[in-house]
């Protein structure tokens, strides 16, 4: 947690903000409110947005809430961030999740101001980036977590947000390296996986490097799996596998998986699928989601040894608990080659699973395997 109080202030904003908390600052933008409209041109901009228009939505939205020109109806300003928020405006959808923040003009609900807010940053919005930070350190509608806002203060700042910098400042001062570190991690995750940002192979890798630089051990294989991919930076197969190899006789469960990856596809080595699986082996045993499934459709295929269609049922069964929906679409496929011998075998192993065999048999049965 950082030890310092970051002082911002924000207009829209009139409750005090207890000691030990960020308050949100005011990039929502009301100095951008039209100045005050003759009544034709207000009857205008209500036509526009009445009849769907985002932008005029916005701006309805924040001419009611700034009360120029009419009075001010922190109601009837939530409502028109609403409209132009459900089609999408990350500006409209950064101010509704201040709204729903702090209760004005509707009611306060933490968790629904942080779903607008990650609408609104997934589309770049510095401000909802910036507030995303901000709920991260005081716990506003999300578990706190000093990486995540750490994280979101960072891509808030190179989004240009104004009050990010001093954020970003205090916390690289007060922060411990390791979660400086993790910050790095979950930015380059989020790039990698394109959840709560556009998925971003080359922002990834850069994230990626960022944090191995630094010296820590997952991001230096993140990286390893990035040049040896090529995806996001420039092959590097030598310097990928090296830092895979090395992370690896650590028992580093994504080194595993990256090895297994550069033994499959005889990167810089001589394709050899016996030792792919093997590695796939040793990285799920550890949990690791890409090395279960990989190793499922070896399993299941006898890539690398044999054919093991019962290792490989329970792989995708436990992928499938996940709610992995290509898995069960796989187990459903599966279960078709599966003798009744086999089929007798997987018994108490699902149920060790806690799966119901003869409840998992319907569902697959029902499904369109074609």
């Amino acid at each position: 947690m950082l030890a310092s109080i970051i002082s911002l202030a924000i207009t829209l904003l009139s409750c005090q903000a207890p000691a030990n908390s960020l308050t949100l600052q005011g990039d929502v933008r009301l100095q951008d409110s039209p100045r005050q409209l003759p009544a034709q041109d207000f009857a205008q901009l209500q036509a526009q947005a009445e009849g769907g228009n985002a932008t005029a939505q916005l701006k309805l939205a924040r001419t009611y809430e700034s009360g120029v020109g009419v009075p001010r109806d922190d109601r009837l300003a939530a409502q028109w961030y609403r409209r132009a928020a459900e089609q999408g405006n990350s500006e409209a959808q950064d101010a509704l999740g201040t709204k729903y923040l702090v209760g004005h003009g509707l009611e306060q609900n933490k968790e629904e101001a942080v779903k607008w807010f990650r609408k609104s940053a997934r589309q770049g919005n510095g401000s909802a980036m910036y507030h995303l930070g901000v709920a991260y350190y005081n716990g506003d509608g999300v578990a706190v977590d000093d990486s995540l806002s750490y994280a979101w203060f960072i891509l808030a700042s190179e989004a240009g947000n104004q009050s990010a910098p001093e954020a970003v400042k205090r916390a690289e001062s007060e922060l411990k390296p390791v979660t400086i570190d993790k910050a790095f991690k979950k930015i380059a995750e989020m790039y990698e996986n394109g959840g709560s940002l556009p998925e971003n192979q080359a922002e990834a890798a850069r994230w990626w490097s960022r944090a191995a630089a630094r010296g820590d051990q997952d991001a230096q294989v993140g990286l390893g799996l990035t040049l040896v991919s090529g995806q996001g930076a420039p092959s590097d197969v030598a310097r990928g596998r090296h830092l895979c190899n090395e992370a690896a006789k650590k028992n580093n469960h994504r080194a595993e998986y990256c090895m297994g990856y550069i033994y499959q596809r005889g990167l810089g080595v001589t394709r050899d699928a016996k030792k792919a699986r093997s590695w796939y082996g040793r990285s799920a045993a550890k949990g690791e989601i890409q090395a279960i499934r990989t190793l499922a459709l070896m399993e299941a295929t006898g890539d690398g040894g044999k054919i093991d269609r019962v290792d490989a049922f329970l792989l995708y069964a436990k992928l499938a608990e996940t709610g992995d929906q290509d898995a069960l679409h796989s187990l459903a496929k599966l279960k078709k080659e599966i003798t009744p011998k086999e089929w007798e075998l997987l018994q108490k192993p699902l149920l060790h699973l806690r799966i119901d065999p003869a409840k998992l048999d319907l569902v697959l049965q029902k499904m369109d395997t074609s």
